[in-house]
């Protein structure tokens, strides 16, 4: 749980200061405070589809609410500035429990009491409430929508790489 609560604090950071999370995931309110709704259901439940395949190539099948890292993931991914977040994120909280890190998720303007559920917290909220005006939040919700075109293009194009050289070796 703290992994799940450290990252969503990440990506909060990421987008209040860089304009795009780390990771991509939707955070939610659940009663225990802030989550990264995907990496939580990584955790408890395991690969849902063969998109989440590369998650466990790098981290463990989960044990309770335990996982571990199988080798060192590297941060070529990252930029230096979110490199630069997750190492102030662990530093500043890395030593925090999960209930600690729950009760501090509780005190953040977007958490609202799920009552049991889960409440969807959208980037423009979080936005919004730290302080960007709606046209920094219009211009932001833009270059995220972007990416994400970018994103879902490469992935399309890879898949369609695979499967022409598969159809070569066949």
């Amino acid at each position: 749980m703290e992994l799940v609560k450290l990252l969503c604090l990440a990506d909060r950071e990421a987008l209040l200061r860089l304009e795009c999370p780390i990771t991509g995931d939707l955070i939610m309110a659940l009663p225990h405070g802030l989550v990264l709704s995907h990496v939580l259901d990584l955790i408890r439940w395991g690969p849902m589809s063969e998109e989440d395949a590369p998650w466990f190539e790098a981290i463990s099948p989960p044990d309770g609410y335990d996982v571990k890292a199988l080798e060192p993931c590297g941060d070529d991914e990252l930029s230096g500035a979110e490199d630069q977040i997750l190492s102030e994120i662990f530093a500043k909280y890395g030593k925090m429990n999960w209930k600690q890190l729950s009760r501090l998720t509780h005190g953040f303007p977007e958490w609202t009491d799920p009552g049991g559920g889960r409440i969807p917290i959208s980037p423009e909220q979080i936005l919004r409430l730290g302080g960007k005006s709606a046209e920094q939040i219009e211009k932001i919700r833009n270059e995220m929508s972007a990416y994400q075109r970018m994103d879902r293009d490469v992935a399309a194009y890879q898949n369609q790489e695979f499967e022409d050289s598969e159809a070569v070796l066949a």
